[in-house]
């Protein structure tokens, strides 16, 4: 089931835009700043399931799940108290103050690249991923 939907958001990138695809009480979406027949490049990517796994299951998982990315996340911080959990690049991956930011509540996963100079405020920046590693990454991020 979760490798479909990575495998559906694949096909239903088309162009540039939000792409939304759902399947079996799983829902994946895709804010998509440029796409060719190989890789994508993304603003956001955010993955939501009706899951039975709490703050820290999900993100004791997200590590392996999110291997396609780039770099290598960790946990920052995991606070089901506090209704979630972030994980970033390894310290020592960053590279120009841009790291990969992901934020989960147990439920909905957003997979961001931040970029945090000094002096202005943190934001979101495109980045790049193969058709196949984005696949990958919804279908086990959803599972």
């Amino acid at each position: 089931m979760s490798e479909d939907l990575g495998r559906l958001l694949d096909h239903a990138i088309t162009g540039t835009g939000t792409v939304r695809v759902e399947r079996q009480g799983a829902t994946a979406e895709v804010e998509v700043v440029e796409a060719d027949r190989l890789a994508v490049r993304i603003l956001r990517v955010r993955v939501s399931g009706e899951s039975t796994r709490g703050v820290r299951d999900t993100a004791a998982r997200l590590p392996d799940a999110c291997r396609g990315l780039p770099e290598r996340i960790v946990p920052v911080e995991v606070a089901p108290e506090l209704g979630g959990a972030v994980l970033r690049s390894a310290p020592r991956d960053v590279v120009d103050r841009e790291y990969f930011e992901v934020r989960t509540d147990g439920k909905t996963t957003d997979i961001e690249r931040i970029h945090a100079a000094p002096g202005v405020e943190r934001h979101a920046v495109p980045f790049t991923l193969t058709r196949e590693a984005l696949a990958r990454i919804v279908g086990k991020v959803a599972g």
